[in-house]
C-alpha cells in the first residue's frame, strides 16, 4: 500500500494557534474539526479544514507547510499512524471524541 499524499487529520479539541482555538467561520463549531494535510505542500497557503456540519473553509492561521511537517513527523514516531487515524475517524463517526 502506498501512502496518500493528502490525510484527513482529526485535530484534537481545543486545537488552536497563538492561544485561540480554530473554529468554523460558519456555525463556530470548535471540535471534531478535521484538516487536510499534504505531506507533500510546504507553502504558506492556508489549510482547508471541514466541521462536523461539512462547512470547508480555509484556515489562514495554519499554513500547509505546518500541517506537512506535522505529518512527516508522525509518520517517523508511527509508522501505524494512518490505521491509527482511520479508528479516529471511525470513532468521531459514532459521535466519541477520544481527544483529551
Amino acid at each position: 500500500m502506498t501512502e496518500p499524499t493528502v490525510l484527513r487529520w482529526p485535530l484534537p479539541a481545543g486545537a488552536g494557534t497563538g492561544g485561540e482555538p480554530y473554529s468554523c467561520p460558519e456555525c463556530g463549531a470548535a471540535q471534531r474539526l478535521t484538516a487536510a494535510l499534504d505531506l507533500e505542500d510546504w507553502s504558506a497557503e492556508p489549510t482547508y479544514m471541514t466541521c462536523p456540519a461539512g462547512h470547508l473553509w480555509a484556515e489562514e492561521r495554519f499554513p500547509r507547510w505546518m500541517g506537512a511537517d506535522i505529518f512527516r513527523l508522525a509518520l517517523e514516531v508511527n509508522p501505524n499512524l494512518l490505521e491509527d487515524i482511520a479508528t479516529l475517524h471511525a470513532l468521531q463517526a459514532e459521535g466519541d471524541d477520544p481527544t483529551p
